[in-house]
């Protein structure tokens, strides 16, 4: 028996079937951004990553600016002050702590001069309303802003990370978490020692779309840190002084045994890890550079401090924001 044929106007319907189903699933019209990284892809999500979570991201404020730093942070973008450094708000001097679904802005306070990243960071918003709420306190119908002292930020509507919140303060309404951080780097013969770094320390399956200027490292099954060819200008600070990470590993005995020898003791902070039973006791230890195992060429400087979920003794370490889960 021959097989039946399709009548075409049967065919039409259901090519026009498909297109529906595809719009209404995986392409909206509300999406202001695409990081260009699918975060629920198995590679984001590999069981085999030992990274959990970008906890925060550290940037200096310009000295005696706070009630321009909690505008932006806080009155516009709608982040919430973490109780731990509520009494800097109140003196209105020193670091303060933001926060936003399950990550953190640590605002440290200049010396007197403000840090820029050389980059983009995304920041993950409720709703659309909530979009048009930030959109219309800053009076601009675009997604991408600047806070005052020219960090770039780009605004995507998105899920908060369903594993857990912050606890240091209020839930943020509008804020559901740093998505992504984008940095530049000089030429795209750095991407690949890029890849091999965090491939090799940390586990990763990293990515590059058709794009060849641009890098995805997952940093968790929800966010990414990218790496983009692009102008670097703000790179004349001293070791210790600029940017930095904050990320959480499941095993960070793991990480200190592919890392050690890049340890760095960054003297601005009290916990300091000279050695694994250092890092052990304080749940962490930082590196400051970027280095291509291959070929042990340092590719570009940003201090990474690597913590652990968990005490020494195994019980939940206080500050990781998955606790309650």
């Amino acid at each position: 028996m021959m097989p039946r044929t399709m009548h075409p106007r049967w065919a039409v319907a259901v090519v026009l079937l498909v297109i529906i189903h595809l719009s209404n699933g995986f392409i909206s019209p509300h999406i202001k951004h695409s990081t260009g990284f699918d975060a629920t892809s198995s590679d984001a999500s590999s069981s085999s990553s030992n990274i959990i979570v970008l906890d925060h991201l550290n940037i200096n404020h310009e000295q005696g600016t706070h009630d321009s730093l909690l505008n932006f942070y806080v009155d516009t973008l709608g982040m919430t002050i973490d109780g731990r450094k509520l009494e800097n708000v109140e003196k209105k001097k020193g670091t303060v702590w933001v926060n936003g679904g399950a990550t953190q802005f640590h605002l440290s306070e200049g010396k007197p001069d403000p840090q820029v990243v050389d980059g983009r960071i995304i920041l993950a918003v409720e709703s659309e309303d909530a979009l048009r709420k930030i959109q219309k306190n800053l009076n601009t119908d675009s997604n991408i802003l600047h806070c005052p002292y020219g960090n770039t930020f780009v605004l995507d509507v998105a899920s908060p990370d369903p594993r857990g919140q912050q606890t240091g303060g209020e839930i943020s309404s509008t804020i559901n978490g740093i998505q992504a951080v984008e940095l530049n780097v000089k030429t795209e013969d750095d991407l690949a020692g890029i890849a091999r770094f965090y491939e090799t320390t940390f586990q990763v399956t990293t990515s590059q779309t058709k794009d060849p200027t641009t890098l995805h490292v997952p940093f968790g099954p929800h966010q990414s840190l990218n790496f983009k060819v692009g102008p670097i200008l703000n790179d004349d600070y001293l070791d210790g002084t600029g940017p930095h990470i904050s990320l959480y590993v499941k095993d960070l005995e793991q990480v200190w045994g592919r890392a050690s020898h890049l340890n760095y003791v960054n003297p601005r902070f009290k916990r300091q890890a000279h050695t694994l039973e250092e890092a052990k006791d304080q749940c962490m230890f930082r590196i400051l550079h970027i280095v291509d195992p291959q070929t042990s060429r340092p590719i570009m400087r940003l201090e990474h401090e690597i913590r652990s979920p968990t005490e020494a003794d195994g019980s939940p370490y206080k500050s990781y924001p998955f606790n309650n889960n």
